[in-house]
């Protein structure tokens, strides 16, 4: 997860990691409702109710058309909304597009990339330099 503005060395960095991996990755990418039975196994959670943190999600999936592409055709998008201690997750079910908040960035970003692992890389991903960077390095520290 990326937490600050990105300097020139690090974009650089992202880009050397994805030459050196993109013809080792193939699309292995989870469905929403695969990640979200993932994160129901993996952490102890309280479903969430807050009609305010849905539309988050939703605008965030609807009006950024990269997100919006994972949705299935005249699909919108089916949000759960978790809360674990201090942290709010929401999942689409449909894209499998996540939100992870927290004003602890620690566990937020626990969260987030674990969740981020799971859920893999699509097609489209693949060709992104920072998404499969991202995905290398929790590779990386996973293993």
């Amino acid at each position: 997860m990326l937490t600050v503005e990105p300097t020139k060395e690090m974009i650089e960095e992202w880009k050397r990691i994805y030459r050196r991996n993109k013809g080792k990755l193939h699309p292995n990418r989870k469905t929403g409702l695969q990640v979200d039975a993932y994160f129901k196994r993996k952490y102890a959670f309280e479903v969430f109710e807050s009609p305010e943190k849905n539309e988050v999600v939703f605008l965030c999936i609807m009006e950024n058309e990269y997100d919006r592409e994972k949705l299935p055709i005249d699909a919108l998008p089916e949000i759960q909304l978790y809360k674990k201690e201090d942290v709010w997750v929401g999942i689409d079910l449909k894209s499998g597009y996540f939100m992870v908040e927290s004003l602890n960035e620690e566990k937020m970003k626990e969260i987030y990339d674990d969740l981020f692992l799971y859920r893999g890389l699509d097609q489209k991903d693949l060709e992104n330099f920072f998404l499969v960077a991202e995905y290398v390095r929790l590779q990386n520290e996973n293993n």
